[in-house]
């Protein structure tokens, strides 16, 4: 009975911990409607991965009023490329169209 209730307690924290929406990566903030869906922050460099339904401009200046102006910013194969400096650590977000979605990725060096 007594490791029935431990089980169970495992699961209740495992399945609360996968429903809990961080918004920041590194201290680089995430959209509301950010849906992750790819995360590597075992080591640098780390990346997240999410979608939004928000456009490449909203994204964009959403960027800019969370972060300031981009040290620089390029686009390169069709995919905006806006670069940071966030606590002393490079960043690189990355936004691209996805069908009806934009990808962000985060890159954390």
């Amino acid at each position: 009975m007594r490791s029935l209730a431990l089980l169970m307690a495992c699961a209740l924290s495992a399945l609360v911990s996968l429903n809990v929406k961080a918004d920041s990566f590194y201290q680089v903030p995430l959209t509301a409607d950010a849906r992750e869906f790819a995360r590597l922050e075992n080591k640098l460099p780390a990346v997240l991965s999410y979608f939004s339904r928000q456009s490449i401009a909203e994204l964009q200046n959403f960027y800019q009023q969370q972060l300031g102006e981009p040290d620089n910013s390029a686009v390169v194969h069709g995919r905006l490329n806006l670069y940071y400096r966030v606590n002393q650590q490079q960043v690189r977000i990355l936004i691209s169209e996805q069908n009806d979605w934009r990808q962000v990725d985060i890159m954390v060096q």
